[in-house]
C-alpha cells in the first residue's frame, strides 16, 4: 500500500468510516501514533505531519497537496538574498527546485492562494468577532532567521542548518467533532467542492487525489481500530526516556551579553532588545535498554499536558529532495502562548481584519494562592513592564498602520494579565481593519519578525540580536499557523518552543530558547531568572525518566 503511486484500491462503500475515535486519546496524544502509522504506509510519502491548537480549534494536516520547503544559502549563489525553495507536488510525485527571494516566495504564495481561492465553492461565512477556523489553505511556519534577514538584508544575519520556512497546502485533514469525542476527515476537492468521505467524491473529477485519499481513509481506520483495542498511551510512556537539555551559556555568558546590550541601548541604538538564550541537548535516535526514542513528537503529550498552550502546533518531515542530507528530518514543537495574528474575513462586507496580542511582562507562578496573587499584582504594578509591554504596543501599531486603513488602528486592551500553567504574562490587544490591497499573506511577511520577540527599533534590534546571541534562532521566534485561501487565518509567536535537526552518530540535535526584553531599567539577575522561568517547567517535563 502506498499513498504516491496510483494503485487501484476497492471502492469504499457509500457508509464508509469518517470518524474516528482513536481511542479517545487527546490530539497531542494522538500524533505520534499517527504520524508512526502513516511513516508505515509509506516511509517515502511526502509525510508532513502538522497540528495546530488554534486556540480550541485544531487542524491535524494529513498529506500536503503541495508543499513548500526553503532552505538558506543556495548552492553556488553568491546572493545571499536567494532561497532554495523545494515545491513538491503530492498528485504528480514531482519535486522541483527554484533560486527564491523572500519577496519572490511571498507573491508566488499569494498567487497561489489567489487562484484556489477563486475556484473554492465553499467559503465558510465568517465575520469579525468569530474564532477562526482552518477551512482550506496553507498551514506551516516562517521562522525568524529568514524573516530578521529580510528585515536587513545587509546585515551578517546567519541562518540554522535547517528549513527556514515550511508551508503545505492541506486539503485533506482532520478537524475534532462538535458534539462528541473524536475526529472527522476534510477533503478539499480539486473541482472547488469538499466532501468527508469517499462516497461524496467522484473518482473521474478528481482522479489525482482519489487513490491518496483511499489510502489516508485506510490507514486512519486501522490506526482506530488498534488503538480501540489497546491502551497505549501508558504503555509508551514508561518506555520514554528522559531528554537532558542543558544551558549553551553560563551565566556570565549571560552578563556578557547583557552588558553589550545595556551598552547599545545607552548609545541609543533601541529603547529594547530581545536577549535570549539557548539549551541542547540530543535524542537517541536508536533503541536502547527498551528505551526508544524515535522523534520529539513522543514528548508532546506530556508537554502539552503541562502547559496547555492556546497556540500549541508540531510539524514534522522528511522531504523527498536532498535525500540523505542531515537537513533531511526536521521537528517543531511548539507549546506557544502567544497570538501573533489573526484575520478574520468578514464576509458581510468583504473586509479583512486582524487582531494581534504580544506579551511583554512576566511573573512565575506561586507556590500557593497568596503567592500567586502577590506575584500577580506585582506585574500588574510594574512600571517598568508596563513600559516595555506600550514600546511594543506602539511598534506593532506602526507594523499595521503600513497595511491597514486609515484610522482603523485600535488599541482595545492595554495590559492585561493572562496566567498560564507555569506564568503570569502581561497581554496588550490591538486591531485593525486592513486596506483592500492588503492580502493577509503580505501582512504576514511584511511584518515579521514579531516585534514582541526582536525590540524596537526592530531593524537595528535583529542586527544587535544577531551580533551578541551564541547562534541564529532557526524557527524559535518565527510564526506558525494557517491562512486560508480567503485570506482568514491565526499565527502564533514561536516562543516555548524546541527545534529538532537529524545529526551524526543516528541522533537528533534538540534545541529550546528563552529570554526577554532588555531596557536600560533592566536588572540582569531578574531578566536571567525570567529565561529561567519561561522554560523551567518544559526542561523538567523533558528530563523525567519514566523508567
Amino acid at each position: 500500500m502506498t499513498l504516491m503511486t496510483q494503485k487501484t484500491l476497492p471502492l469504499a462503500a457509500p457508509s464508509a468510516i469518517r470518524r474516528w475515535r482513536f481511542g479517545q486519546l487527546s490530539a497531542a496524544e494522538l500524533l505520534p501514533y499517527l504520524q508512526q502509522q502513516l511513516l508505515a504506509t509509506d516511509p517515502q510519502a511526502n509525510c508532513q505531519l502538522v497540528w495546530l491548537n488554534n486556540d480550541g480549534r485544531a487542524v491535524i494536516g494529513l498529506l500536503p497537496k503541495v508543499s513548500w520547503v526553503a532552505y538558506a544559502n543556495v548552492a553556488d549563489s553568491t546572493d545571499t538574498a536567494l532561497y532554495q525553495v523545494i515545491k513538491t507536488c503530492r498528485d504528480t510525485q514531482t519535486s522541483s527546485s527554484h533560486d527564491m527571494s523572500y519577496d519572490d516566495w511571498q507573491a508566488d504564495l499569494i498567487a497561489y492562494s489567489e487562484h484556489h481561492h477563486a475556484i473554492d465553492k465553499n467559503d465558510i461565512r465568517q465575520y469579525q468577532n468569530d474564532k477562526p477556523i482552518y477551512q482550506h489553505g496553507l498551514i506551516g511556519f516562517i521562522g525568524y532567521d529568514i524573516a530578521s534577514k529580510a528585515l536587513s538584508p545587509d546585515a551578517d544575519i546567519k541562518c540554522a542548518a535547517q528549513p527556514t520556512a515550511v508551508l503545505g497546502h492541506y486539503d485533506i485533514y482532520l478537524i475534532p467533532l462538535e458534539h462528541e469525542q473524536g475526529w472527522t476527515l476534510h477533503l478539499a476537492l480539486q473541482d472547488g467542492t469538499s466532501a468527508q468521505g469517499l462516497s461524496d467524491i467522484d473518482a473521474k473529477n478528481n482522479n489525482d487525489q482519489y487513490t491518496a485519499i483511499q489510502t489516508v481513509i485506510e490507514c486512519l481506520d486501522m490506526l482506530d481500530e488498534e488503538l480501540s483495542t489497546t491502551n497505549k498511551t501508558n504503555k509508551d510512556k514508561e518506555s520514554l526516556a528522559p531528554l537532558i537539555l542543558t544551558a549553551k551559556w553560563q551565566k556570565n555568558d549571560y552578563q556578557q551579553a547583557f552588558a553589550q546590550t545595556q551598552h547599545y541601548l545607552v548609545q541609543g541604538d533601541c529603547y529594547q532588545i530581545n536577549l535570549t538564550q539557548a539549551w541542547q541537548g540530543c535524542l537517541n535516535h536508536s533503541e536502547n535498554n527498551n528505551h526508544v526514542t524515535t522523534n520529539l513528537i513522543n514528548y508532546l503529550p506530556a508537554l502539552h499536558q503541562n502547559t496547555q498552550a492556546p497556540f500549541a502546533g508540531y510539524l514534522g518531515f522528511n522531504p523527498l529532495l536532498n535525500e540523505g542530507s542531515k537537513d533531511d528530518d526536521f521537528e517543531l514543537l511548539s507549546c506557544s502562548p502567544e497570538l501573533f495574528f489573526t484575520f478574520i474575513k468578514d464576509s458581510n462586507t468583504d473586509t479583512h481584519h486582524i487582531r494581534t496580542k504580544p506579551i511583554k511582562g512576566t511573573r512565575p507562578r506561586g507556590r500557593n494562592i497568596e503567592q500567586d496573587m502577590a506575584l500577580k499584582q506585582q506585574l500588574i504594578d510594574s512600571t517598568k513592564d508596563r513600559a516595555e509591554n506600550v514600546m511594543i504596543v506602539d511598534l506593532l501599531r506602526n507594523d499595521l498602520g503600513k497595511y491597514a486603513k486609515t484610522g482603523s488602528v485600535k488599541v482595545p486592551q492595554l495590559f492585561n494579565i493572562e496566567s498560564f500553567s507555569n506564568v503570569h504574562h502581561m497581554v496588550s490587544t490591538i486591531t485593525a481593519e486592513l486596506k483592500a490591497d492588503s492580502h493577509p499573506l503580505a501582512v504576514l511577511f511584511g511584518s515579521l519578525p514579531a516585534g514582541s520577540i526582536t525590540g524596537t527599533p526592530k531593524k537595528r534590534a535583529v542586527e544587535i540580536i544577531a551580533e551578541l546571541e551564541a547562534a541564529p534562532r532557526g524557527a524559535y521566534c518565527g510564526t506558525m499557523g494557517y491562512m486560508n485561501f480567503d485570506g482568514s487565518g491565526q499565527w502564533n509567536v514561536l516562543i516555548r518552543t524546541l527545534q529538532a535537526n537529524h545529526s551524526s552518530n543516528d541522533e537528533k540535535h534538540v534545541n529550546l530558547w528563552a529570554g526577554g526584553g532588555i531596557t536600560i531599567a533592566s536588572d540582569c539577575d531578574e531578566e536571567y531568572q525570567e529565561c529561567l522561568d519561561k522554560v523551567g517547567n518544559l526542561l523538567a517535563v523533558l528530563a523525567q525518566s519514566n523508567d
